[in-house]
């Protein structure tokens, strides 16, 4: 019985929907991050940084408006859903021991992956999320799992806007502090752009000392701020799988059908929205965007995400759904690959190209990268059954070592 309840989920009990979705999330999420790697932290909301250019002002536009805010909400709320799929053998079982068993995994599981992710910021690249997704299920999601969808919906709801108007207010403060000269906007920023281009453009000690102060001031101001918006996200997570949108099994009308309308309504809105705050023109106006990208975009990361199950349920679009899933098995591994690749390029350790690519050659980046993403997953899942650090991730969270490599049964699994 204690065997049992130990076992990792197999490559065949995977949902197909959830792995596309969580690929499609993987290469989406680094348009808005690509330009954190490439450039000071003033670039987020000043284009200007870039080089004032109309070229420059559109990948703004167009990073800010189809990409920024709606691939970090499909990541919270697949990683709510997964704690649905997780814990699914634990909360079956009537045995006190198994879902005792469950949320000690869990929480292992979630500390394995704040060491992954503390590495990662510190070592690597300050824009880490795996800590913040870690905290968010040590402390709060596995407990609420269970609560009645009628009032984990509300709950939701009602962090996530509680998150945001956190965030808006910091925001707002730091405003402020800029207008009435305590700070600069630079420092507002990232702690100054000339800086930054020094550090990053230097050596890997250089980017390190820079990097510890902006994770610092990530880690210990905006943490609590985000917390809150990714619980009531990770929430409405668990909400659409339990009721069964995210897991795929409503009809390809219903996906089709609300994947066109969030897509449309959702477009309006976030255009509409951009276009009041002053349509990437002012930094401060930009500044003030970043908190509302999220909520605001909401309809359109939902319709991204009805259109992408949509596809992932057309046998006629496998030619789609095959490298998006596949990339969406090895999401942890891909996601370090992103920042493996930006940072050989951009930093000064690499090939130093730090802050000198504008838009539109930043696409070219992105493009690049999305193409070894899928390329590498393609390759790596034909010989063995995770990517290399899914597989060690299970194997620290499971105390043991697994099986990697396929056998003939889960190498039909995988191919179907």
């Amino acid at each position: 019985m204690a065997d049992q309840a130990v076992a990792p989920v197999r490559a065949g009990e995977r949902l197909k929907s959830l792995d596309v979705l969580r690929g499609f999330a993987l290469l989406g999420i680094l348009a808005p991050n690509v330009v954190s790697f490439g450039w000071p932290g003033m670039a987020m909301v000043d284009h200007h940084v870039l080089g004032d250019t109309r070229a420059n002002y559109l990948g703004h536009a167009i990073t800010s408006t189809v990409f920024l805010g709606k691939f970090m909400f499909l990541f919270a709320m697949l990683f709510g859903a997964g704690v649905i799929v997780y814990a699914h053998k634990y909360d079956r079982a009537d045995e006190p021991t198994k879902l005792s068993t469950g949320g000690w995994l869990w929480h292992r599981r979630c500390l394995v992956l704040l060491f992954f992710g503390l590495i990662h910021a510190y070592l690597f690249w300050y824009g880490d999320i795996l800590t913040w997704y870690a905290v968010a299920g040590m402390t709060i999601v596995w407990w609420i799992r269970r609560v009645r969808t009628s009032i984990l919906l509300p709950l939701a709801i009602g962090l996530y806007l509680l998150g945001t108007t956190l965030l808006a207010g910091f925001s707002a403060m730091g405003l402020w502090a800029v207008q009435e000269g305590h700070i600069s906007q630079d420092e507002l920023l990232g702690g100054g752009t000339e800086r930054e281009i020094i550090a990053y453009t230097g050596t890997w000690l250089d980017a390190l000392r820079i990097r510890f102060t902006s994770t610092i001031f990530m880690h210990l101001l905006l943490l609590p701020f985000f917390v809150p918006a990714i619980v009531g996200l990770m929430s409405l997570g668990m909400v659409l799988m339990r009721n069964g949108v995210l897991a795929g099994q409503k009809s390809v009308r219903f996906y089709l059908t609300t994947g066109v309308v969030g897509v449309v309504l959702g477009g309006a809105i976030t255009l509409g929205v951009f276009a009041l705050t002053g349509g990437g023109h002012d930094w401060r106006a930009n500044f003030m965007w970043q908190p509302l990208a999220q909520p605001v975009g909401i309809p359109l990361a939902l319709g991204y995400a009805m259109l992408i199950i949509t596809v992932s349920k057309t046998p006629m679009l496998n030619f789609i759904s095959t490298p998006l899933a596949a990339v969406g098995r090895m999401a942890l591994t891909n996601y370090f690959l992103h920042t493996l690749l930006c940072t050989t390029f951009f930093y000064g350790y690499g090939l130093g190209y730090f802050a000198s690519v504008e838009y539109p050659q930043l696409w070219l980046v992105i493009g690049a990268v999305w193409t070894v993403n899928v390329a590498f997953s393609l390759f790596w899942l034909r010989f063995f059954r995770f990517g290399p650090f899914e597989w060690l991730w299970r194997c620290m969270t499971y105390g043991k070592l697994l099986p990697i490599l396929h056998t003939p049964s889960t190498a039909v699994q995988s191919a179907g």
